[in-house]
């Protein structure tokens, strides 16, 4: 069952993505996000996160990316309601080719019913798109 509604959450995750939902994925995370970072660690409430989508979403457009892809790799429940889970992801271009690929981390939290996502890991896609000559 945990394995399920992970793989589940992750599906919408990506579908919010490839609709380029920002609301939708706002509603995934916490209240509050965490994100640590080499350069230093910082947090979003929802609002700024829903704002953060947009424009991540307008970055990705302008990289030429049509479909946004991902695979969970694997997820562990920590404690009851906590999770860890590891996903790739690859950014495709018009032409099915991988524009940029990475993997994330993410530590969710379930409330209620709900899975939502309270911290990631994003080095490894700073790095990929750093690799291809665009900053984010």
């Amino acid at each position: 069952m945990f394995q399920d509604e992970i793989t589940a959450f992750f599906a919408s995750y990506i579908d919010a993505f490839a609709r380029e939902d920002a609301a939708a994925l706002s509603e995934l995370w916490d209240d509050v996000g965490l994100f640590p970072s080499p350069t230093g660690n910082f947090s979003m409430d929802r609002v700024a996160f829903r704002t953060h989508c947009e424009m991540l979403m307008g970055f990705y457009r302008k990289q030429g990316v049509v479909t946004p892809s991902g695979d969970l790799l694997s997820a562990q429940e920590l404690f009851p309601g906590v999770a860890q889970a590891r996903m790739a992801y690859r950014m495709l271009g018009a032409n099915g080719t991988i524009i940029v690929a990475w993997e994330h981390v993410y530590i969710l939290r379930k409330t209620g019913e709900r899975w939502r996502v309270s911290l990631t890991i994003a080095d490894d896609e700073m790095a990929a798109w750093a690799a291809v000559g665009a900053e984010l």
